[in-house]
């Protein structure tokens, strides 16, 4: 079983830069565009969840919904977004429940939330 996140996306290429080049996510599957169709990526994280990504020629806005993600070194992820110029939505901080997280949005508008429990 795997979970999913779907996202249609205007910003097709930028994202697939995001989830795989900035933060090293391996493509699981990707299919080209054809049948009306967009082009799409899969991107994995862990042995169960997953980003996919679908191009299409509208995209709706994000609300009321973000993606929080656990990983070993916040610190240095935030310096990794700083190097390829991903805007930080939300800096460093320890939070009361034990973790240290940061926010950003991927190029769809996604907040994204990545997490280290302290």
């Amino acid at each position: 079983m795997e979970l999913r996140i779907v996202r249609h996306t205007t910003r097709f290429d930028a994202a697939c830069r995001f989830y795989g080049d900035v933060l090293g996510w391996p493509v699981t599957r990707e299919w080209p565009a054809g049948d009306g169709q967009g082009r799409g990526r899969i991107f994995g994280y862990g042995d169960t969840a997953r980003v996919e990504l679908i191009e299409h020629t509208r995209q709706a806005e994000v609300s009321g919904l973000f993606l929080s993600v656990e990983h070993p070194d916040v610190a240095t992820l935030h310096d990794t977004f700083a190097a390829a110029g991903v805007p930080i939505l939300r800096g460093l901080a320890d939070q009361p429940w034990g973790h240290r997280n940061l926010a950003v949005h991927d190029p769809t508008g996604l907040e994204v939330v990545f997490f280290q429990p302290l």
